[in-house]
């Protein structure tokens, strides 16, 4: 004799052209309980389901409401949220703890794993986690145990960040990050059994086209001539973006240089510094060479010498003492737009930022043919997946001349050579 199944899956909605698959249960009363597996693999998602169903604490976690649920012929089991999470404390018990630098366990154990040259964890990220934390997940998670957090309100939640907080999907996807490490942590610690956070689905987050400066453009702002008119006669800002268009330097990276980092031939990428933060390590912890021309050497240099110096001081500053602000230097960079014909608008809608200069240097190498991993070594990118993102190629501008050669040399031998 067959048995019907306690539960049925069928499929709703779709994340990247794929089905997430919902399940029903059915209970003694004839009722049923719908709920989402945040699988889109249907045979994952019968695998979830039937787990649960021989999981009487994750049954319980899953449904929160007073439920009687049948989970064999013989067996049934009561769920009663308020008696089986009497032990649990609730996310704003586990959450208020999270990301003080000095005192939550997560972030100490992080900075006692990494060195001095490479950091368990930077404060900056930290500081970042704590707002998400302190802003969007305490908030709407707070009075709930832990237990009784589940991927339908999770799944719910997303929602909320978008419609409600008006969050990006990169925005929405960092606060997930956070909320996986954090839940994670409740899993070691043993008051959850399972992270629900992990069983949600990422954001999809669509890649914004960007229009990068053109070399016309950038031979009008770098008009050695229209330095005053452009830059406002300083001399730090003009130098500031010359180099980073021509080296791929991440601005906390420029404010970080010395003059004892600065060679004819080279400079050596060491450190970043952020107003906020101070100096720190480069974003991957890691020190790289950037070879440079004898006339950007001559633009440091001459950018060193416009304010008062020592052996030891920044080149990008006002003082020698601290580096320059890194914000009124990208004004500068924004002013010196309008001047050349580029309106704030224009820029906003081409998404020109002092970042572009990155993405136009990475650009630049690959037009030049230059093998990626040279590519990577200069930028300190870790990933081909990453230095892509940095680069804007088109089909038609880039790479016509180039498959136009090779069609025809193929399209001869196709032909065996005949016209």
């Amino acid at each position: 004799m067959r048995f019907r199944r306690q539960y049925t899956l069928y499929s709703d909605k779709t994340v990247k052209g794929k089905p997430i698959w919902y399940f029903r249960v059915y209970l003694p009363d004839g009722k049923r309980r719908a709920k989402s597996t945040g699988c889109t693999s249907k045979e994952k998602a019968r695998v979830y389901v039937e787990e649960l169903l021989n999981n009487e604490n994750l049954l319980r976690k899953v449904f929160e409401s007073d439920l009687v649920i049948r989970i064999d012929s013989s067996h049934l089991l009561q769920s009663n949220t308020a008696a089986s999470n009497s032990g649990t404390p609730t996310f704003k018990e586990f959450a208020s703890p999270w990301w003080h630098w000095d005192t939550c366990p997560y972030v100490l154990a992080r900075r006692a794993a990494g060195s001095e040259s490479h950091p368990g964890i930077k404060k900056s990220y930290v500081t970042c986690n704590e707002l998400w934390t302190r802003k969007y997940l305490i908030p709407y998670f707070g009075k709930y145990k832990l237990s009784e957090i589940n991927v339908d309100m999770i799944n719910s939640f997303w929602q909320v960040l978008k419609d409600k907080h008006g969050l990006a999907p990169k925005s929405i996807n960092n606060i997930r990050s956070v909320f996986i490490i954090m839940m994670k942590e409740a899993v070691s610690k043993g008051l959850i059994e399972r992270n629900p956070v992990e069983m949600t689905i990422a954001r999809t987050v669509d890649k914004k086209k960007k229009e990068l400066l053109t070399d016309d453009e950038c031979a009008r702002l770098f008009d050695i001539e229209r330095i005053k008119d452009l830059w406002n006669d300083r001399i730090v800002y003009y130098v500031y973006s010359f180099v980073a268009g021509l080296t791929g330097l991440r601005a906390g990276e420029l404010l970080a240089l010395t003059i004892n980092e600065v060679y004819p031939n080279k400079i050596i990428v060491k450190r970043s510094y952020n107003e906020s933060y101070g100096m720190s390590t480069t974003k991957t912890s890691e020190e790289r060479v950037v070879p440079i021309t004898a006339e950007i050497y001559r633009y440091l240099y001459a950018a060193w010498q416009s304010h008062p110096n020592d052996e030891n001081d920044f080149i990008f500053s006002f003082d020698g003492k601290k580096p320059m602000n890194e914000g009124r230097a990208r004004a500068a960079f924004y002013k010196a737009m309008e001047k050349i014909g580029i309106s704030e608008a224009e820029r906003q809608r081409r998404g020109i930022t002092f970042h572009s200069w990155r993405h136009k240097f990475t650009t630049d190498c690959v037009r030049s043919n230059m093998h990626p991993e040279k590519i990577m070594a200069l930028t300190g990118h870790h990933s081909m997946e990453m230095l892509s993102r940095y680069t804007d190629l088109n089909a038609e501008r880039d790479i016509a001349s180039q498959i136009n050669e090779l069609q025809i040399s193929k399209g001869k031998e196709f032909t065996n050579g005949m016209k």
